[in-house]
């Protein structure tokens, strides 16, 4: 089963990606913030991390320098912020992300179907 790691902190969405990638069958972990994410993804490397980019403790780009998404090339990192500017979303992608999305233009279930579509590009 794919599991998959919610990075986000805004407990409503948090919910919201959990109940809908549960139903699309991918096995779900969450995490409130980029410190708690990173410990959940170090210790247990999940296929594809969600990460929001403006978080508490630990934001996106601090847990992209972290983790470095390119040293473990079987997890992919999937961002999905409200902040979009182009350098941020070279510098994320630079670091090691997949794909940037905007996240105000995404429901869960597109998130869901997005994942899907990473999944079959290996």
């Amino acid at each position: 089963m794919t599991r998959i790691l919610v990075i986000e902190d805004d407990a409503i969405l948090q919910n919201a990606y959990n109940t809908v990638l549960t139903v699309e069958g991918f096995d779900v972990d969450t995490a409130p913030d980029g410190l708690e994410g990173l410990k959940l993804a170090q210790a247990n490397p999940p296929d594809i991390i969600l990460l929001d980019m403006l978080m508490p403790n630990m934001n996106g780009t601090q847990f992209l320098k972290l983790f470095e998404p390119l040293k473990h090339p079987a997890t992919k990192v999937v961002v999905f912020s409200n902040i979009v500017s182009a350098d941020d979303v070279k510098h994320a992608m630079e670091m090691g992300a997949v794909k940037y999305l905007t996240k105000s233009t995404f429901t869960p279930k597109e998130m869901a179907d997005t994942i899907k579509e990473v999944l079959a590009e290996d």
